[in-house]
């Protein structure tokens, strides 16, 4: 194959590599940016069999198919290059002669790729990380709950409107902060809001602020509501099951037209906020009742999350006392120590209060201590009264009464020996012993602690 002068002239001034390799896979020519951008020797490279050269050259793939492959990256070993290739058969009288190669070094691309990969890899993984930072409050052993902060986890990067159900003192705003500071908002400001705590003549100008001279006594330049102070971040509105229909009404056509007027202006306000409420309500009965409006509770139900009580978790209580005793030991400047006696007797509560009532009692717990250890009596009574009378509970069995006018027993005696009858009577009654220490209400260890303690096992 012979190249003419003008065609040479052609290739030689290509900024882009090119290289002819023949039908008997000899290199016939390379032009000087080929030269330059691989530093190879021309006369290292024409002349010789391109199997030699590469073996699995992608030029050997065409010169078999006669088939162009185009904008084709691949590895070149011999030039230790990524490229990217339009490799295109020569036809001279219907017959191939050889395959022209024009490529260029796409090193630095696939370089600034790789790095941008393992960027995202890192990004990926320093988002799990705060993740699991921003709900490390949040953690549970328990499926339900476990399934619950998932979802909170997964909608917590988009503006969903969020709608928490639970009961008082499960944590909904715990739950609100972690998402938050989960989102693409966490770096603007989170304001919460106790739908309750605001009478209804002052709840307009709390939301939306009011103008300067918009009613008497008004404060001078006006005030900015709680809607224009979380702007850019998110907006909780707690117990909003307490909303009266007035209010109710005009939260809806905010929610709608994502803008609001300020009492006494004129000039709607564009809203650019992320919205989680939050009831220990039951929003579809309360909309029965005629008290709670439909077309605002679709609105702000979007992704609804049931958050369960305490009682249903009981497996987390441990993790959750060890959380709340880092805060209360900072607080009082006591470092006390929580055996696991303690855990079980406060295991055995059912927390109608939740995770509120919980850390209060651990707060005076920790306040009465007089000890480098939680004993027994810094327990309120009513929490060891609530313990004692579930393992007494008369719907598990009949309560066994003792004469103390006609007895001689010390009072431990007493509790032991109705113990030891009543763990008796529950296995009987059992189908296993996993049965009976669920009708017990107790730990699996504790079970087996006391079958030990009276020579039962």
């Amino acid at each position: 194959m012979k190249l003419d002068h003008q065609l040479l002239s052609i290739l030689e001034s290509l900024h882009d590599a090119v290289i002819v390799v023949l039908t008997d896979y000899t290199v016939a020519y390379v032009n000087k940016a080929y030269t330059e951008q691989f530093n190879v020797p021309k006369e290292k490279i024409i002349g010789r069999n391109l199997h030699k050269i590469e073996e699995n050259s992608r030029i050997i793939e065409v010169l078999k198919s006669g088939e162009p492959l185009i904008n084709d990256c691949s590895y070149v070993h011999s030039l230790k290059k990524d490229v990217c290739a339009n490799i295109t058969p020569l036809i001279e009288k219907g017959k191939m002669t050889g395959v022209v190669t024009i490529m260029r070094d796409i090193s630095e691309v696939t370089n600034l790729q790789e790095e941008l990969n393992r960027y995202k890899m890192y990004s990926s993984e320093l988002r799990k990380q705060l993740d699991q930072k921003n709900f490390s409050l949040l953690h549970s052993n328990v499926y339900k709950m476990k399934t619950v902060v998932s979802l909170a986890k997964k909608v917590a990067a988009t503006d969903a409107t969020i709608m928490l159900y639970g009961e008082s003192g499960v944590g909904k705003e715990v739950f609100a902060k972690a998402i938050h500071e989960a989102s693409t908002r966490h770096s603007k400001p989170f304001i919460p809001i106790n739908i309750a705590s605001i009478p209804d003549a002052l709840f307009e100008s709390e939301l939306f602020g009011f103008e300067e001279g918009s009613f008497t006594g008004s404060r001078k330049g006006g005030k900015k509501g709680l809607i224009e102070l979380a702007s850019g971040g998110t907006l909780f509105l707690d117990e909003i099951g307490e909303m009266s229909l007035n209010v109710q009404a005009k939260l809806l056509r905010v929610i709608q037209e994502r803008s609001f007027n300020k009492v006494g202006g004129t000039k709607a306000v564009p809203m650019d906020i992320r919205i989680i409420c939050a009831t220990n309500r039951n929003l579809s009965e309360e909309i029965k009742k005629g008290t709670f409006r439909e077309d605002l509770y679709y609105r702000i139900n979007v992704v609804p999350i049931t958050i369960p009580p305490l009682r249903d978790r009981k497996e987390d209580i441990p993790f959750i006392i060890d959380n709340l005793l880092r805060e209360l030991k900072s607080k009082y400047g006591k470092h006390v120590i929580v055996d696991e006696e303690i855990i079980e007797v406060l295991m055995e509560y059912r927390w109608p209060g939740n995770v509120r009532e919980l850390f209060n009692v651990l707060e005076h717990m920790v306040a009465v201590c007089s000890k480098s250890h939680f004993e027994l009596e810094d327990i309120p009574d009513y929490i060891r009264e609530g313990t004692e009378s579930k393992l007494a509970d008369p719907h598990i069995l009949q309560r066994e009464y003792v004469d103390k006018k006609n007895t001689n027993y010390q009072l431990n005696e007493v509790l032991e020996n109705t113990e030891r009858n009543l763990i008796e009577k529950v296995i009987k009654v059992s189908k296993n012993r996993s049965d009976a220490i669920k009708t017990l209400g107790i730990s699996r260890k504790a079970f087996y602690s006391k079958l030990k303690k009276y020579d039962m096992l």
